[in-house]
């Protein structure tokens, strides 16, 4: 589960995953790069760091120590997944998905940003275990965070239940899923927490945790908009304040 920083290949200024590419994107100088990309192409390089069994980036003993305990609940999940995913929702999911284990979450450990979302998407998350990753919503929001200066392999994303519901419709929280949520953010201890979409606000609130909301990428796509705009980037713009990369 964990992702040592040095395992990872440096090319300029962007951190990769060897595993992860058959290609390497030498073109690619900068992270923030990613933005000249066409979508068929950013959808192949934007999994540069994490995978289903490299979930969570340490850098430091503090962050291991983290990543550690988060991979100790992720083992928890698949103890029961049914309890903390639901009957249903745990179902779709094994049809879904295309990669061993279940969704959880991804990030640094010692990520000071925890983005929370509702569930795994059908076409990213379900199929492919990192969260917001190449689906349409995933792809608009890590272009939005590139075009703010901040790179996403350094935040901590995660979703609220974590197996896709049916039809990408969620009927209800299961209690299991709010009990792993809990721990998972009283593990991690993020400076700050953004609810993307108002299941995750709801959640969150119930919880006990503050949260700032941020309308959900897929707002946005169905109403059009496939790149970062005037106001999804003055939304988003909440993270930039609190964001801290890590730097070598």
């Amino acid at each position: 589960m964990l992702l040592k920083v040095e395992e990872l290949e440096r090319r300029g200024g962007i951190y990769i995953n060897p595993r992860n590419l058959r290609t390497r994107p030498f073109g690619l100088k900068d992270w923030r790069d990613f933005l000249s990309l066409d979508e068929k192409t950013y959808g192949v390089y934007a999994r540069t760091v994490y995978n289903p069994r490299e979930r969570f980036l340490v850098v430091d003993e503090k962050s291991e120590a983290r990543g550690i305990e988060l991979s100790a609940l992720y083992c928890s999940l698949l103890t029961d997944p049914e309890y903390f995913c639901g009957e249903e929702n745990l179902g779709y999911q094994l049809k879904v998905g295309e990669f061993e284990g279940l969704p959880f979450a991804n990030g640094f450990a010692g990520s000071k940003v925890a983005i929370v979302g509702e569930a795994p998407g059908r076409r990213g998350c379900g199929k492919t275990g990192v969260c917001f990753y190449r689906d349409a919503s995933g792809m608009l929001l890590r272009r939005v965070l590139f075009s703010l200066g901040i790179n996403p392999d350094f935040l901590y994303i995660t979703n609220v239940v974590k197996c896709n519901p049916p039809e990408n419709r969620l009927k209800r929280i299961p209690s299991g899923a709010y009990e792993l949520l809990a721990r998972e953010l009283e593990i991690l201890k993020p400076k700050a927490i953004f609810a993307v979409g108002r299941t995750a606000e709801k959640a969150l609130r119930e919880l006990g945790f503050e949260a700032e909301y941020l309308r959900h990428p897929a707002w946005y796509v169905r109403r059009g908009v496939r790149g970062p705009n005037w106001e999804i980037l003055e939304e988003y713009d909440k993270i930039k304040g609190v964001f801290e990369e890590w730097t070598p």
